[in-house]
């Protein structure tokens, strides 16, 4: 008992005289500034639904890169880059800015829960963020939009348009 008492103290006090690191003092690092083309120029959303809706977010900058992740019923599925021509990117903007995206309300939506919603982010350079959030009453203007941005993100995704 008393060998038990003694290893019991020994493995509390060993510890205690065990080297301590100091803390280093940090080193100053340069905060790095995000630049304009770093920053995404447009995010598309398809969210699921309660069938087989893909669902993929396609995050979209200004030199043609494209963080893509796709989430459900599509065939490329998980983290990737991928990239679209940089004129393509602008003329994405240029149809938003043709349909006035700007002016577009934040949210059209109804009671159904079932249905798919599209998000849409434009940031042109220079210009604010505006975000819609749309799934049913969705004006003609803004729907055309969204099938004109299926048209081009959705091959990038493998999903079939033909559907």
């Amino acid at each position: 008992m008393r060998y038990l008492v003694w290893l019991l103290a020994l493995s509390l006090a060993l510890p205690a005289c065990a080297q301590r690191k100091l803390p280093r003092k940090a080193k100053a690092i340069p905060t790095a500034t995000v630049s304009k083309t770093q920053e995404p120029v447009l995010v598309y959303q398809r969210t699921p639904c309660y069938g087989r809706c893909p669902a993929y977010t396609a995050t979209i900058y200004a030199d043609g890169r494209v963080e893509y992740d796709g989430q459900r019923f599509v065939p490329l599925l998980g983290k990737h880059t991928l990239s679209l021509p940089p004129a393509q990117v602008a003329e994405l903007l240029a149809e938003a800015k043709r349909i006035n995206f700007s002016s577009l309300a934040d949210r059209y939506a109804g009671h159904t829960s079932d249905l798919p919603a599209t998000i849409i982010t434009v940031h042109p350079v220079g210009q604010p963020l505006h975000a819609v959030y749309a799934s049913e009453g969705i004006p003609e203007n803004l729907q055309g939009y969204i099938n004109y941005l299926n048209g081009h993100l959705d091959p990038l995704a493998g999903v079939n348009v033909d559907k």
